[in-house]
């Protein structure tokens, strides 16, 4: 007769869920040490397959978008362009904007890459 422990296992690499299988032990540790409910536990142990599952989305999205190369707020350098203000721009990411229902417009002469500028924010 199989253990309870293993059938989870099992059920989990049967559903594919391959966090909720790395984090399972870990998860059982610190549900055990911090007497964590079952409903607690459960929502730590499916927020590991989220967060990869969203992770890859995003990584599968630009592949599929073919940018030809992947840029990120945090590789850029404001010290080469200290014309942008970097607070404003590190708000932008926070996308509060959007709650806020307004718009960014990024202005510039022609040919100085407004449009790759806009692209960077997303």
């Amino acid at each position: 007769m199989k253990s309870s422990y293993i059938k989870l296992v099992q059920n989990l690499d049967y559903l594919k869920m391959k966090q909720m299988m790395v984090h399972l032990d870990d998860t059982i540790d610190y549900m055990a040490h911090n007497q964590l409910s079952f409903v607690d536990t459960l929502l730590k142990l499916t927020g590991y397959e989220i967060e990869m599952k969203e992770k890859n989305m995003i990584t599968s999205m630009v592949k599929v978008a073919a940018f030809p190369h992947l840029k990120e707020v945090k590789d850029f350098d404001f010290d080469f362009q200290p014309s942008i203000n970097k607070q404003q721009i590190l708000d932008f990411t926070s996308l509060r904007f959007l709650e806020r229902k307004e718009n960014i417009v990024f202005l510039g002469p022609s040919g100085v890459g407004n449009y790759r500028k806009f692209l960077f924010m997303e």
